[in-house]
């Protein structure tokens, strides 16, 4: 192994400690849950599981016509009506959901994007 190599084995063990989930690349050729790692570096490999992001909508994602909601304030409904500038899609991105189903659930004002 080498000094980069030992490095990220020591982030990824530090993670396992600290109650993070860790991944094993498995023999079908994805990752999988490692739950009691045997740490095998010579023939496995190891990394601490990615976490979904949150992206603000792109002019063309915005749902027109959803209804949409501060977090804090969630009896305030209004209907996005336009794509606004990306300042605001920032904004609703950090303070708003939106429901496209009349308000039975509600969503995050952006796209989840899953870590690979």
């Amino acid at each position: 192994m080498t000094r980069e190599q030992t490095k990220e084995a020591i982030k990824v063990m530090q993670a396992f400690v600290d109650g993070k989930e860790v991944e094993a690349f498995s023999p079908c050729q994805k990752w999988e849950r490692a739950t009691t790692p045997r740490w095998g570096w010579d023939d496995t490999q190891y990394r601490i599981k990615p976490t979904a992001t949150l992206r603000p909508w792109t002019a063309d994602e915005v749902p027109l016509g959803a209804q949409a909601r501060i977090r804090e304030h969630p009896k305030t409904r209004w209907l996005i009506d336009r794509t606004s500038s990306e300042e605001n899609r920032n904004d609703w991105c950090k303070n708003y959901e939106h429901s496209t189903d009349g308000g039975k659930t509600w969503l995050p004002c952006g796209v989840v994007e899953e870590a690979k």
